[in-house]
């Protein structure tokens, strides 16, 4: 599967279609869709964070997806959300996303915006590992071990 190409605005305004034009590689992608899901997030920041230090490259993002009839309010959304995160690099991996979240449940493959989705993507774009919702037991060594050796 290859990660679908989507325009995002990083939380300190910088644009990208990501996966290609994320900076770093591979790239740790978690999209959430409601608020009560950065629970879960945090659940797997420690770990991600872990194995991105014996990865060099691997880079980690967080991109909520909000529904494209509420882009009119996005200044006042992300503003919320860049003031709720004081460290400047989280705000520069927390990446939002404002589009029809249909399209992109079908676009990602999932068949559930009720927790988050986790990928692995290569710098091609090709998912290498996936998972949804809290992290278990295996789950760092199994990202572990799909991690590429280059990127």
């Amino acid at each position: 599967m290859q990660f679908p190409a989507l325009k995002v605005r990083d939380l300190e305004g910088q644009e990208y279609v990501i996966p290609h034009a994320l900076p770093g590689g591979p790239h740790v992608i978690l999209v959430a869709f409601q608020q009560w899901h950065q629970l879960l997030v945090e659940k797997w920041s420690p770990g991600l964070h872990a194995l991105a230090e014996t990865h060099p490259g691997m880079e980690i993002w967080e991109v909520p997806s909000i529904s494209r009839g509420y882009r009119i309010f996005r200044g006042g959304i992300d503003g919320g959300m860049r003031a709720g995160i004081p460290d400047i690099d989280v705000r520069r991996h927390t990446l939002t996303i404002y589009t029809d979240i249909r399209e992109l449940e079908r676009e990602l493959e999932i068949d559930s915006t009720e927790t988050i989705h986790i990928f692995l993507v290569d710098c091609a774009g090709t998912v290498l590992w996936r998972a949804a919702g809290e992290p278990t037991e295996t789950s760092f060594a199994e990202i572990d071990a799909a991690v590429p050796t280059a990127c």
